[in-house]
């Protein structure tokens, strides 16, 4: 969404696999496929598959709710066996319909811009749009959807396996490739053979200068977000780290909120609700803003332990630059060598904890020095000016694109 506000919307058309409306207001053309009609085509072959959208229909709400129940069963249970019957249902499921080609053929595209997504099914649909159309591609990789470095067991690698079958390909043949940070660059040139430029969102930072701030007492982490692949493992590190430090000096000096939709097994509940650490479950954008306003120190983790700390190898949460671009002090945790910790590291734009030890280490340091949210608010806001401004990224974005489509 944010890439795209530089554009016309009338000029825009998505092709998407939801089962809710569309939210966006740069685009106002849309092909939905969703999920819920592909599982019903597998037993309902004659079934009419695919339909044009605008945010003024009615959506059947059943689905939205059935969609919701899956990804929500998916995440619990982190089974690797459902990713692979999801991609066969959409491999036996007929999305491949009169109505989308006729959707496309009557948008008629100049260039087709490509996310590429951790399912193969979204690169099958990708594909048959490239070759339908015989236009130019863009292609944005904003994680790791391509080495095996994450993967774990051999379901999870089979899946991996029919990705590259479809991501390969489209990354290999297209016109330009963009990336959403400096170390994704570096491993995607390498293996695609590509000259990647980065993308991110953009701040528009008009009138905007950083404000000091002074201190809450006690002073207030505060996380929000999901707490899959391993994050809430490492969130009850700091929760620990947090209720440590209290316990040694005596007094509650430093406060934890974890706001997640994630719902986190027993365990991990009686160690992220405990002491000064709260877990606060789902609430709304609004209120998630106005929590990270509030905070003094927002936390940015990742998984420490096994396979899941590769996950967020290659990626760049926008998460990222929210909070440095509202100069805020982060506690990013993770390994060195994952592209976010690596960005912090390059701009010196957060503080930084590696293992169980050094969570501890940084936090007592933070509540000892409480000086240093400011320092570390300032050095975030300046990276952002320097890394995210508005019209430079949009500038970048649009000059490439008329490049691709010359």
């Amino acid at each position: 969404m944010d890439i795209f506000r530089c554009w016309d919307p009338d000029k825009v058309a998505l092709i998407y696999t939801r089962a809710d409306l569309p939210d966006t207001p740069v685009c106002n053309r849309y092909f939905q496929i969703s999920e819920s009609s592909i599982i019903k085509s597998v037993l309902k072959p004659w079934m009419k598959i695919g339909r044009v959208v605008e945010n003024t229909h009615v959506v059947k709400q059943a689905d939205v709710d059935a969609e919701h129940a899956r990804y929500t069963k998916a995440h619990k249970k982190s089974s690797n066996l459902l990713p692979l019957l999801r991609e066969v249902v959409w491999k036996i499921g007929r999305w491949k319909t009169p109505a989308l080609k006729r959707f496309v053929q009557d948008f008629a595209p100049d260039i087709i811009f490509v996310p590429i997504y951790p399912v193969a099914y979204m690169g099958r649909i990708q594909q048959y749009i490239i070759k339908l159309t015989g236009k130019p591609t863009a292609c944005y990789l904003a994680d790791d959807n391509y080495s095996y470095d994450s993967c774990e067991g051999v379901l999870q690698y089979i899946h991996r396996f029919w990705l590259r079958q479809q991501a390969g390909p489209i990354a290999r043949n297209c016109k330009q490739m963009f990336v959403i940070v400096e170390k994704e660059k570096e491993d995607t040139d390498t293996r695609f053979g590509t000259n990647s430029v980065i993308l991110t969102k953009c701040i528009d930072f008009t009138g905007r200068s950083y404000q000091h701030k002074t201190p809450n007492k006690p002073l207030k982490f505060v996380y929000t977000g999901s707490m899959i692949i391993g994050r809430d493992k490492t969130l009850a590190l700091v929760a620990d780290a947090i209720n440590a430090v209290n316990t040694k000096l005596g007094e509650t000096k430093a406060e934890m909120y974890i706001y997640s939709q994630t719902e986190p097994n027993d365990e991990i509940r009686k160690r992220i609700d405990n002491g000064a650490s709260h877990f606060c479950g789902r609430v709304s954008r609004e209120e998630v803003l106005r929590v990270q306003q509030e905070s003094d120190v927002v936390i940015f983790a990742e998984a420490l332990e096994g396979k899941e700390a590769n996950v967020a190898k290659l990626s760049f949460s926008t998460k990222i630059t929210d909070y440095i671009s509202n100069g805020k002090c982060v506690l990013a945790i993770g390994k060195n060598y994952i592209a976010p910790i690596d960005y912090f590291n390059r701009n010196d734009s957060a503080i930084i904890a590696n293992t169980k030890e050094q969570i501890c280490e940084q936090v007592e340091r933070i509540v000892n020095h409480p000086e240093l949210i400011d320092e570390y608010g300032e050095k975030a806001f300046y990276c952002a000016v320097r890394n995210h401004e508005k019209g430079m990224m949009n500038k970048r974005f649009i000059d490439i694109m008329l490049k691709v489509l010359k």
